[in-house]
């Protein structure tokens, strides 16, 4: 072999070494970049969750108000902090509303969300039967027999709902889904034997309480103060729910059918506290009952996303 072939071999080989080499160096630098990455990522994670365990405990002292400030910090880190109060009373108990005669306020509420009455049919009784303590499908309905060949839903318990998330494979519920992706938020299993008219929703005002949605709107003017922000200082406190109700002008009877509907301080606290640390968001959902007389909080819920 000629030298000057043997030095140009030579050559391409360091050359091929030289390539691998880099590529190898590269492969090895994207590896610990991700590890670093995931360490980050796992790092802020907990620093949001301690953040968000923080606002958790803010949300569940006795004398702290919705507008404090400390429940919407923006941190010198550049961290945040949202707290938000409400009654779980606000959201309308599942088990309660199919107990109802004909299950009104879940039919009401299925129909302002845009479901035609057949669609509402099926949910409802899906619903029921999935509660209700016999085998015996309603006439929209669904019980065992029907759903073992349709794996998308769930079978009937033939019990009380015991979370909402229960509620999400039942039968019917991919219909409501369509129409409201968030119907969650909506609904509780430790509502009161009255919905909370101080934090309840335009939808729920509507649905439990046969009001227009003008007459909703002009509800939910009233409580959100001159600001028209919910959960600030100037926010309008109900005290009495009839005195309420005669001072933004429902008529009498109209007033006393959602009077038998509604109350206010009813039922345990909903407390959603959201931290971001870094871009990375953490929430935690606690529901306490609250104390009386200086007695701790007790928790029903916690749930951390």
């Amino acid at each position: 072999m000629k030298r000057g072939t043997t030095s140009a071999s030579a050559l391409l080989l360091v050359l091929w070494c030289v390539a691998v080499l880099s590529i190898t160096i590269l492969a090895v630098a994207r590896m610990v970049q991700n590890d670093v990455d995931d360490a980050g990522l796992k790092n802020r994670r907990v620093e949001a969750r301690e953040l968000a365990l923080t606002g958790i405990a803010y949300g569940m002292h006795p004398k702290i108000d919705p507008w404090d400030p400390l429940l919407n910090e923006k941190l010198p880190g550049g961290e945040s902090l949202r707290v938000r109060e409400m009654s779980e009373a606000a959201r309308i108990d599942i088990n309660r509303a199919l107990k109802e005669p004909r299950q009104a306020t879940l039919r009401q509420l299925f129909k302002n969300w845009g479901l035609d009455t057949d669609k509402i049919s099926i949910v409802v009784d899906s619903l029921a039967d999935w509660t209700d303590p016999d085998d015996i499908p309603r006439l929209n309905g669904a019980e065992r027999a029907s759903l073992e060949q349709q794996t998308q839903y769930s079978i009937p318990e033939n019990r009380d709902f015991r979370s909402v998330t229960e509620m999400e494979k039942v039968r019917g519920m991919d219909l409501v889904a369509a129409v409201k992706p968030d119907w969650a938020s909506y609904f509780t299993v430790y509502g009161g034997r009255r919905l909370d008219l101080q934090d309840a929703s335009i939808d729920v005002l509507r649905a439990a309480g046969g009001l227009s949605e003008d007459q909703a709107m002009m509800i939910d003017r009233v409580r959100r103060g001159a600001d028209g922000i919910p959960q600030t200082k100037d926010d309008f406190k109900i005290k009495n729910v009839g005195e309420f109700l005669e001072k933004v002008g429902l008529p009498e009877l109209q007033a006393q059918a959602v009077a038998a509907r509604f109350s206010v301080g009813m039922g345990p606290t909903r407390i959603e506290s959201t931290a971001r640390v870094g871009g990375t968001e953490y929430k935690i959902v606690a529901i306490a009952a609250r104390g009386t007389g200086g007695s701790d909080s007790t928790l029903v819920q916690w749930e951390e996303q």
